[in-house]
């Protein structure tokens, strides 16, 4: 939703400051009217202007002066690249006609000594490699590429040389809208990965550079944009393995460039892992022998060197030990401020009659792993009068949890936020294996505000048992930004044991929303830090393998995933609940019954073990998953009995979820298989929480492998189709058959039940059939007490963004209001406000923007006017929380509002979350909307409504109505 159109003379005649040209060029790639009036502009211009060639370069920072036929820097160039780009490639000579390197002939490209972007493009003369070089201060960064070349390389139709001219000048926007005319190629994705890593995107970056890489895998620019891309995402490790596998099959001089970055990409790392070494060393000594820390370990973790204390003290058999550790505790003290360590050596028992020498002897081989019986130490150490060994002995023992009151009474005696924070993991751990999300969250918020200097390790720790709560609860932007912070910490106080924790966790969260090349790439990087020791190491490199497998598995590589299976080690402990879905989906895939005795087998284990209810349902709907195939009635009770557990269990239990999705879509796909397409539909819906539909419905699945589409006519007849496919499915992929389109047709409206990751697709039906989703449970949906009348209408519009955010302020609303009517406008439309406001209306409107930040929300939210806490953003997760007594209709007049979250398990969204808050339909686009349009279109369709239009009917009927000139409106969505 823009009005940047209105700029675009002032953009042509070089009127527009820096920043607002940014914004407008960001906005010319997608807009065609803005495309087709610099089109026009620029041939007016060419037209009119002296005959004299070639174009001077003009410096970047020329003043702007009224169309200057010799002032046109970055805009002629604009100017020509959109000329190319609405010509189309087809209108040029082919490509393979081109040299691969003019040096000197008429397409060549007058290049500076030095380059200023460190990625590569593929275009032959523009990676002739030249040394890196930028300035240390803000700076035209583009190269002076005189436009007379890139006239010349428009004129011959080179589009990759095109787009390769624009990024050098620094001209983004322009080199990206040329290379999305050029046919899909791993040299397109290579540049456009460039491009990413050009305007700081790295994640887009990697994707885009693994994409070149499947297509052509020696591909050497891609291969480079790919290491720059994990350098960026903070995996140094891997970023290394890869320069330096390039560098064997580059130019000398490409060569040595990747050499040194790699030998400069190991050095923190290594060093760290070094310093971590050192630290844990040097700990062990002060332990068993009181050996002071050595300087240089104090000053790089002052937080680990702390936890050594306690254990320290702990461990001294005598007050000369005791006394010899007062320089430190004084140190850590000042680091930390105020004198709890000084005090804590004060208050220790002075040694009496050898007790404590057998106490602290016996807990320093249980603080060093050498075995012992925490609890049983804990107890002696109690009767002796020594509490800070019984604290350290339930600690290093595992015997915290078992004994909890006992453990928090003694941490909080002490008066120490150290071993305060330590009693709120303990107890929040405990509270999450009880099911109480809500007490451990607020339990783990109060011991991190308890964080201060010096403490460093033990608030890592807290926000690492956050993350994982969050990451548990999918609430995965604030897990993000948990890792993010605890990263930081852990990595400034040598922590390279919880700095993998967090990296792992990392891999976790990316999985959770799709992006598995990134998850993958982590993960990898976590197999090269790998544990010293035995135990932790088979450990984590079993965890990462299981992960591998399972990312290998979703990509419907079969052989991959047998080769993660196999690589990982057994360590001697059960196998996960993760290993054993992929090696159910192995089974299924692959028809061997042996890897359905290795799940059997499996699971076995496991509930040996011990599962929580939620574990254990997902346990059921592995077994059944795996069974399914050669024992149907048996799979199917399975499936059903997993389904009845998660339903008992509450929403924020992650296993339950995804037992209850992944067992309906087990269930969907069976029936599918044996022919029963009315049962299949009826499952989707019974899923959702409706009636089975007899007629004019839609079903969609997808499990892997297996692909699925049942249509009913108007009398019922299904039509069905039941594919294997051999790859994920595509953004732009079209998911229903023509003839299940064709049984359609007829139908006044058709109900679309489509499992995720479908729902939210929009065009899965033409514009011309009236047709709505039915998504969310009905189990989920908020019980409502109390009335609203039936006419209160709330509308929310022209929000007052913040500036950091960089939006352009929409049209000023001018739709009709009564005195039903109740708008939030301005200063009034903050999320707080608007969240009170929403409970009482039968009709809702938002008319603001819509954005998709993944570290403000896991869905698309809506921007409003910040509150007084500075939180602009009303997000699904808030939505989900109320009760909206009116069932009223929800229209979300913004871009993107009806974007899906990328799960596997769950349509989430905003629209699902009103829905499950208790609206009766939402109308939304996963899309953007144009500004200046959308008003008009969604109160025309409201008024459709409130005349007795079915919320799809109406949106059918008012797109048709306006034909071609509203095609952002095929996109606009109907959820109920």
């Amino acid at each position: 939703m823009t009005r940047r159109c209105d700029d675009i003379d002032r953009y042509f005649d070089g009127e527009l400051a820096d920043d607002q040209r940014v914004v407008f060029e960001a906005h010319l790639v997608d807009c065609a009217d803005c495309q087709q009036a610099l089109h026009t502009l620029m041939q007016l211009q060419v037209a009119t202007g002296p005959d004299a060639a070639p174009a001077p370069v003009i410096p970047l920072a020329a003043p702007p002066k009224r169309r200057a036929w010799w002032v046109a820097g970055p805009l002629l160039a604009a100017a020509a690249a959109l000329a190319l780009y609405l010509r189309g490639p087809e209108q040029g000579p082919d490509l393979g006609d081109m040299p691969e390197k003019p040096e000197n002939g008429p397409l060549a490209l007058t290049l500076a000594p030095t380059r200023a972007i460190e990625a590569r493009l593929s275009f032959g003369q523009v990676d002739v490699h030249r040394d890196y070089t930028v300035m240390r201060a803000d700076g035209p960064a583009g190269e002076p590429i005189p436009l007379a070349q890139l006239s010349r390389l428009e004129e011959a139709g080179e589009l990759r040389g095109l787009a390769a001219a624009h990024a050098l000048r620094g001209e983004l926007p322009q080199a990206k809208a040329v290379l999305l005319r050029l046919p899909a190629s791993a040299d397109r994705d290579s540049d456009l990965a460039a491009l990413a890593l050009m305007q700081g995107e790295a994640e887009s970056a990697l994707e885009l550079a693994d994409a070149a890489l499947a297509a052509a895998p020696e591909h050497l620019q891609a291969r480079w944009n790919r290491a720059l891309a994990l350098r960026e995402l903070g995996l140094p490790r891997l970023a290394a393995d890869e320069l330096e596998q390039l560098a064997s099959a580059d130019t000398l001089a490409w060569a040595t460039e990747a050499r040194a970055q790699a030998q400069s990409l190991r050095q923190g790392p290594d060093a760290r892992e070094q310093m971590f070494a050192t630290v844990q060393a040097a700990g062990a000594a002060l332990i068993e022998r009181g050996e002071p820390l050595p300087e240089e370990v104090i000053d790089a973790a002052p937080s680990l060197a702390r936890l050594y204390f306690y254990d320290a003290v702990r461990a001294a058999p005598t007050r000369a030990r005791l006394d010899a550790l007062a320089p430190l505790a004084a140190r850590l003290d000042r680091v930390a401020g105020g004198t709890v360590l000084s005090d804590m050596l004060k208050g220790t028992g002075a040694p009496s009659s050898g007790g404590r020498v057998a106490l602290a002897e016996e807990f320093a081989a249980l603080a060093l792993g050498r075995g012992g019986d925490g609890s049983a130490l804990a107890e002696r150490a109690l009767r002796a009068g020594y509490p800070e060994i019984a604290l350290g002995s339930l600690i290093h023992g595992g015997a915290a949890r078992a004994e909890l009151p006992r453990f928090t009474a003694l941490a909080e005696g002490t008066g120490d936020p150290w071993m305060r924070m330590l009693a709120a993991q303990e107890q929040a751990t405990a509270q999450i294996d009880a099911g109480d999300d809500a007490k451990a969250e607020a339990t783990l918020q109060a011991g991190q505000a308890l964080c201060g200097p010096g403490l460093g390790y033990r608030c890592a720790r807290l926000e690492l048992a956050r993350a994982e709560l969050y990451t548990l609860m999918h609430r995965l932007p604030e897990a993000a930004a948990l890792v993010e912070a605890g990263t930081r910490r852990v990595t400034q106080d040598q922590h390279w044991g919880v700095e993998t924790t967090f990296l792992q966790l990392r891999a976790e969260l990316a999985r959770l929303r799709g992006a598995f090349g990134l998850a993958r790439a982590i993960t990898g990087e976590t197999l090269l830090r790998l544990p010293a020791a035995e135990a932790a190491r088979c450990r984590a490199e079993r965890h990462a393998r299981d992960v591998q497998a399972g990312l290998a598995i979703v990509e419907l590589d079969v052989a991959g995933t047998r080769r993660e299976l196999a690589a990982a080690p057994d360590c001697g402990q059960p196998p996960s609940l993760t290993r054993l879905f992929v090696q159910a989906d192995l089974g299924r895939i692959g028809g061997d019954s042996r890897d359905v005795a290795v799940v059997l087998a499996g699971l076995a284990e496991l509930r040996a073990a011990g599962l929580s209810p939620g574990e254990a349902a997902l346990a059921d709907h592995i077994e059944g998953r795996a069974r399914i195939g050669g024992e149907p009635a048996v799979g199917q009770a399975l499936l059903r009995k997993a389904i009845a557990a998660a339903r008992e269990l509450p929403r924020s239990d992650p296993h339950a979820l995804k037992a209850l999705s992944f067992s309906y879509a087990s269930l969907v796909l069976d029936a599918a298989a044996r022919g029963e397409h009315t049962a299949a539909l009826a499952l989707l819906a019974e899923e959702v929480g409706v009636p089975a539909p007899t007629r004019c419905a839609l079903g969609l699945a997808v499990d892997h492998e297996r692909g699925y589409s049942v249509a009913l006519d108007t009398s019922g007849v299904p039509t069905a189709s039941l594919v294997t496919r051999s790859a994920p499915v595509a953004a732009d992929e079209a998911l229903v058959p023509a003839d299940a389109i064709a049984a359609m047709r007829p139908c006044p409206e058709v109900a679309v039940f489509a499992r995720p990751p479908l729902a939210g697709r929009a065009g899965l039906l033409p514009p011309e059939i009236a047709w709505s989703y039915r998504v969310g449970h009905e189990h989920l949906r908020t019980d409502f007490k109390g009335h609203v009348q039936k006419d209160t209408r709330l509308v929310v519009a022209d929000a007052v963004t913040p500036a950091v955010l960089g939006l352009p302020r929409l049209s000023l609303w001018t739709g009709a209001s009564d005195a039903a009517t109740r708008l939030l406008t301005g200063p009034d439309a903050t999320p707080s406000r608007v969240l009170q406001a929403l409970p009482d209306a039968a009709e809702i409107e938002f008319h603001v923007h819509g954005l998709v930040d993944l570290g403000v929300s896991d869905a698309s939210f809506l921007a409003l006017t910040p509150d007084v806490d500075g939180r602009h953003a009303l997000t699904a997760g808030q939505i989900r929380g109320l009760a909206l007594a009116g069932r009223p209709l929800v229209i979300l007049g913004a871009c993107h509002a009806g974007q899906v979250a990328p799960y596997l398990h769950e349509a989430w969204s905003l629209p699902v979350a009103f829905l499950e808050a208790g609206a009766r339909a939402v109308i939304a686009s996963p899309a953007p909307v144009q500004d200046r349009e959308a008003g008009p279109f969604f109160d025309a369709v409201r008024a459709r409504i409130r005349s007795g239009a079915s919320p799809a009917v109406a949106v059918r009927d008012e797109r048709v109505q306006r034909g071609a000139g509203g095609d952002w409106a095929a996109h606009v969505l109907v959820f109920e």
